[in-house]
């Protein structure tokens, strides 16, 4: 089901929406940029699964001998995923056999980083002049923002499903960020 927030359940998630200093404007500016934190979490996750897949590659064609080698497929994997926009990520991530099942998700995510990067601001500018327009951009921010929160979980145990089909060892969310 499509999660479709009310003024109050914004105000409960976000309290400073019911500030008595509120800008709207500004809250719609700063939920937009939560919201590319959020895709970019994503496409952080999918750069992640093409890492480990490449590594993964390269362990089971035993290119990997020793702790060098690892390292080196590592960083040339990490850098490869990087290099990829995010529609290429999500083409590679679907060819991985433990992340098919969520192609709709991820397309739809895609489809909606690619409309609020490009057309966004442009589109839905005539909403910012009044106190409604602005809720209701917060409003379809919001929705948006849960949708990809969704994505990103649904990413997750598929990550650990790949790794370990790939007999990678299993690494920690601190251990992911410190590389």
């Amino acid at each position: 089901m499509r999660y479709e927030p009310s003024n109050d359940q914004l105000r409960e998630e976000f309290s400073d929406l019911s500030s008595e200093s509120l800008i709207l404007e500004k809250e719609v500016y700063a939920h937009f940029g939560l919201l590319f934190m959020k895709f970019g979490l994503v496409e952080h996750s999918m750069v992640n699964v093409l890492t480990f897949r490449g590594v993964g590659d390269a362990l089971h064609a035993r290119k990997i001998r020793s702790r060098d080698d690892w390292e080196r497929t590592f960083d040339l994997s990490y850098e490869n995923a990087k290099a990829m926009t995010f529609g290429s990520m999500t083409k590679r991530v679907l060819e991985i056999a433990e992340f098919r099942d969520i192609e709709t998700h991820l397309k739809e995510t895609k489809r909606l980083r690619d409309y609020f990067a490009h057309h966004f601001m442009r589109e839905e500018s005539r909403f910012f002049s009044t106190e409604d327009g602005c809720w209701f951009l917060l409003r379809k921010i919001c929705a948006v923002r849960h949708a990809v929160i969704e994505v990103e979980e649904l990413l997750q145990p598929r990550f650990a499903s790949m790794c370990s089909r790939l007999k990678l060892p299993s690494i920690s969310d601190e251990q992911l960020s410190s590389m």
